[in-house]
């Protein structure tokens, strides 16, 4: 009876320092993609910025259309 208790106290541990890896990758992860939307969203700006009001040079339709 002893020995099983060792073991699953042995298994909690194991579950618990997973658990806590697990939570410190997803948290990475996190600033990760909150560090993206940011780039995305800077990179987006600039393009308009860039495009202004007119449409892109060559983009525009013939004017037969």
């Amino acid at each position: 009876m002893e020995k099983r208790i060792i073991q699953l106290e042995g298994l909690a541990a194991m579950q618990d320092n997973t658990i806590l890896e697990l939570n410190a990758e997803v948290f990475r992860q996190q600033q990760d993609i909150t560090r993206l939307i940011r780039r995305i969203e800077r990179l987006e700006e600039k393009l308009r910025e860039l495009e202004g009001p007119d449409e892109i040079a060559g983009q525009e339709k013939p004017p037969h259309w």
